[in-house]
């Protein structure tokens, strides 16, 4: 899925593509400037790559300030869409919402590709971005084509905002260290940082585990000693003798510790991957005992 961050980057490119600032000039020498947007460009551009009419003769209508930024926002939303889609639900409306994102990035893309260099180089900037935000959120663009991840890839601001919505409710300790390095996982990634966003990942994961045993051993009358808060494996079998996890499970997230441990070590696979992969293993694995603390405290 495509996140709300990327969606707003994409809609700022296609913004800048599809509008035009003009200097003008005064008697007394003073500049000012004014922008119009183009939205026959922009109908010709998507009629040449395949979208649907009503699709297309909305853009045409685009003429005020920020109405192509909002269009494209609207995807995400499906508010775009609500006016071909009269029946539908609002859930297949954002489904539909994020294909024609997908497509849009993916035009994009192409487009950039084909540019010629001195083009290139004032839309690097934004492209390269997009790239970034988009391989973020788990997609991969092999050229012509942007694949999309898996059903389940992160959506990177909707699971941090399920995990701090967690975090709160139960009330756990640390709140402020913990997200500072799920912040920084996030940071690091985006500034290629490969091994500092695992290891910001794991952090956040062992702050998450051990906030969850001090709490339930603080809520059962059974504190868990300073011996145990001090060592990742300690807080494990601590979470195993009391029930939050059962010992399958305790196995599973010791050997998920263990590769985030290894940073860098983890040959034919590229380190973005890596590094993407291995941060949402450690979120789902934080989401998945904060629920089963959540469940033992009711």
């Amino acid at each position: 899925m495509m996140s709300r961050r990327t969606t707003r980057h994409l809609a700022a490119i296609y913004e800048h593509l599809f509008t035009n600032t003009h200097q003008v000039g005064s008697a007394g020498g003073h500049r000012s400037s004014y922008t119009t947007v183009e939205p026959d460009d922009f109908y010709d551009f998507l009629f040449e790559n395949d979208y649907a009419p009503w699709i297309c003769n909305q853009a045409k209508e685009l003429k005020q300030k920020r109405s192509i930024l909002e269009w494209v926002m609207r995807m995400h939303t499906g508010e775009t869409l609500a006016v071909g889609t009269p029946s539908w639900t609002w859930e297949q409306r954002q489904a539909l919402g994020q294909k024609h994102l997908k497509d849009l990035a993916e035009d994009y893309m192409q487009m950039y590709e084909g540019e010629e260099d001195w083009r290139k180089r004032s839309l690097k900037e934004d492209r390269d971005e997009l790239h970034e935000l988009l391989e973020f959120d788990g997609f991969v663009y092999k050229a012509p084509h942007l694949l999309a991840p898996e059903e389940d890839s992160l959506d990177t601001q909707a699971e941090d905002g399920v995990l701090e919505s967690l975090y709160k409710t139960l009330s756990l300790g640390e709140q402020e260290t913990a997200f500072h390095h799920l912040t920084l996982s996030e940071e690091h990634y985006k500034n290629a940082l490969w091994d500092d966003c695992i290891s910001n990942a794991r952090k956040f994961l062992e702050c998450v585990l051990a906030q969850v045993a001090d709490s339930y051993g603080r809520a059962k009358g059974r504190p868990v000693t300073a011996n145990v808060m001090t060592r990742p494996v300690n807080i494990r079998d601590f979470l195993e003798q009391e029930g939050i996890l059962e010992p399958k499970e305790k196995e599973a997230l010791a050997k998920v510790y263990g590769l985030l441990s290894e940073t860098g070590s983890h040959p034919y696979m590229a380190k973005n991957d890596q590094a993407r992969l291995l941060r949402h293993m450690a979120l789902t694995f934080a989401q998945f005992a904060m629920l089963r603390l959540q469940g033992a405290l009711r």
